[in-house]
């Protein structure tokens, strides 16, 4: 089966068309670049609400050339208090705007998306709120989910149970981490470029978002094995004491470059409940990658159950595909799954973010034996209700 995969864009008003052609792999704290005013002109001119339509450029004109982001979907996650209709209700014509400018690439869009949050937070008094814009690519769809995502008071303890921040500075070991953030780069300098794709890059790591094979980055692939190797228990102290995010985040994707698993699963399990997004992000990313092509080592389930509640979109996009293919490969974590995950699952068949909605419904199947389709949750919730009975299992929220 071809996973379903999206990105999590940090500033909606730097969404390009032309960065992220087919992959989740990409550092999400990277640069993005403005589109021009001239790539951007008719993007969306209306808002799709299932009735609209796309803008027509002129055929043979760049562009027609190059694809464009449109609103797939609007949603809530966290929360009963609000959904989409109530959502633009409260925030009125200004939301409307927001997305238009987002979509357009308008840089005033982020003192926007700021006012409209500020709205939400006086009056529902949320600890955290926050919009997930998560770019969902297919061939010729380039659609855009807006999620907002929340944490209600009584669910912090649960929802937000992160790790406390580090507080310790380390030296940057033979200059990895500064050679990993020219690496990032470069490649995605050359993503850009259309010279290098990010889907299914190999390379000796046990995960691989770019590769070493374009003559830009082939130094790059002895340095990070000759240095991890050197520098591995320094590194493993700078993904869990360092201060500095941008620091742990990058140690989580040079680490892989030390092939025994089961050296850094437990680093990476355990910075999957860090304090930071982007370190959560990439630790659950190569998790990921390792529960795909690299089963033989053993990651922990339980983690990851918690992980597909967390507050943001991306823990739980990253979290579910971990364990989607930890139920594919381990009758223990199927069981596992089956006995904790269940309503964190249903949750996520009830979001309108593909690659959530689409690996939760796998994930469900393959752990129940049912073939309920992804839209008909009321029998995935009869299913999980009579089981629930039956074996005392937890309830569904």
């Amino acid at each position: 089966m071809k996973t379903i995969v999206s990105l999590i864009i940090s500033f909606f008003s730097f969404l390009t068309p032309v960065l992220f052609a087919a992959s989740d792999t990409l550092p999400l704290n990277k640069k993005t670049q403005v589109i021009k005013e001239s790539d951007s002109a008719g993007v969306t001119k209306k808002l799709w609400k299932g009735s609209g339509e796309k803008p027509e450029p002129m055929a043979g004109s760049e562009e027609a050339a190059i694809p464009k982001p449109y609103l797939g979907s609007i949603g809530v996650f966290g929360t009963q208090k609000l959904n989409e209709v109530i959502l633009k209700e409260e925030l009125g014509p200004e939301f409307n705007e927001w997305i238009q400018k987002g979509l357009g690439g308008d840089p005033s869009s982020l003192e926007l998306e700021k006012r409209l949050i500020q709205k939400i937070q006086k009056k529902y008094n949320f600890p955290f709120a926050e919009f997930s814009v998560v770019q969902f690519f297919e061939p010729d769809n380039f659609s855009v989910h807006i999620v907002l995502d929340v944490v209600e008071a009584a669910d912090v303890q649960s929802r937000n149970h992160f790790l406390p921040d580090p507080t310790e500075l380390f030296p940057d070991p033979d200059s990895l981490i500064q050679s990993w953030m020219e690496y990032e780069n470069i490649s995605m300098n050359l993503v850009e470029a259309g010279e290098i794709v990010t889907d299914g890059q190999k390379c000796s790591a046990l995960h691989c978002p770019f590769g070493h094979d374009h003559t830009k980055l082939k130094k790059y692939g002895p340095l990070f094995a000759a240095g991890v190797k050197k520098n591995f228990a320094k590194l493993s102290e700078i993904i869990s004491k360092d201060k500095r995010p941008e620091f742990r985040a990058s140690a989580a994707f040079l680490l892989p470059y030390e092939t025994d698993g089961k050296k850094i699963v437990p680093l990476l399990v355990e910075r999957s409940r860090d304090s930071d997004p982007i370190v959560r992000n990439n630790a659950l990313r190569v998790l990921g990658e390792i529960a795909e092509f690299y089963p033989q080592f053993v990651i922990p389930v339980k983690p990851l159950i918690a992980a597909l509640n967390y507050p943001r979109a991306t823990d739980r996009s990253k979290s579910v595909y971990v364990v989607y293919m930890l139920a594919k490969n381990s009758s223990s974590a199927r069981e596992e799954i089956l006995r904790d995950a269940i309503p964190n699952l249903l949750l996520l068949l009830e979001t309108k973010v593909p690659d959530q909605k689409e690996l939760a419904h796998n994930t469900l199947k393959k752990v129940s034996g049912k073939e309920f389709s992804m839209s008909d949750v009321t029998s995935w919730k009869n299913w999980y209700a009579k089981l629930k009975k039956d074996k005392g299992l937890p309830a569904t929220k």
